[in-house]
């Protein structure tokens, strides 16, 4: 599950010899396994939720190449863009729950048996 959204402030990024500087991101949630093995990165003096939004976070060029953030690029942007991705996150966490609602649930044999 993913969604896309727009940076209030470009962010830039070195691809080969070129870089990059966009707005448009993004982000995609993680399985609890993702989640982890991405804290499992940290170095010490890192700090986890800076780990956590660059993990889920990409960076969309003009040809809709998805680009990787990375710890550093996240650490050093603006804080309106911390706070922009921080309010995705809830937005994308809304919208998982809105689909896994969606889902009709299955009875547990217990529940049929008794019925």
């Amino acid at each position: 599950m993913k969604i896309e959204g727009t940076l209030p402030v470009a962010m830039l990024a070195l691809v080969g010899q070129q870089t990059v500087k966009t707005k448009n991101i993004v982000m995609v949630q993680q399985t609890t396994e993702q989640y982890y093995q991405a804290q499992a990165t940290a170095l010490p003096g890192q700090w986890i939720e800076i780990i956590d939004l660059a993990s889920m976070t990409k960076l969309v060029d003009e040809n809709s190449k998805e680009i990787p953030v990375s710890y550093e690029m996240l650490a050093s942007t603006s804080r309106q863009n911390r706070d922009y991705l921080i309010s995705l996150r809830s937005q994308l966490d809304a919208k998982e729950i809105a689909e896994s609602e969606d889902i009709p649930s299955v009875e547990s044999e217990d529940s049929i048996e008794s019925a």
